[in-house]
């Protein structure tokens, strides 16, 4: 092989200033995301992770998993071996029916 294939890449050396900046934009970055997520999950689009239900609901992820099994919630759905998500219009249902059809 030719010796300027073979060189290695120099590291960008960042500043402890911009890596916070770096870290401050992703967190902003984030939180746009799940507020996206939250979005959605009011208006019945998309699916959400028990993370986000748990957010939506003020909960820990426990309790969703422990309301999926009682009823409270629907059944998740597997998307993969390691991913599971509930449907938001089903969601969205079950919290019109269990959660606020107590509060009328």
């Amino acid at each position: 092989m030719r010796k300027n294939l073979m060189k290695p890449k120099k590291r960008k050396v960042l500043t402890t200033a911009q890596r916070a900046e770096r870290k401050a934009k992703r967190a902003i970055e984030k939180e746009a995301r799940i507020q996206q997520q939250l979005e959605d999950l009011l208006k019945g689009i998309g699916w959400s992770s028990d993370q986000i239900l748990a957010r939506y609901f003020d909960v820990s992820r426990a309790r969703i998993w422990i309301w999926s099994k009682t009823g409270k919630l629907p059944k998740p759905h597997k998307h993969g071996e390691a991913t599971t998500r509930w449907k938001n219009d089903e969601v969205r249902k079950a919290e019109e029916e269990n959660f606020l059809g107590e509060a009328l």
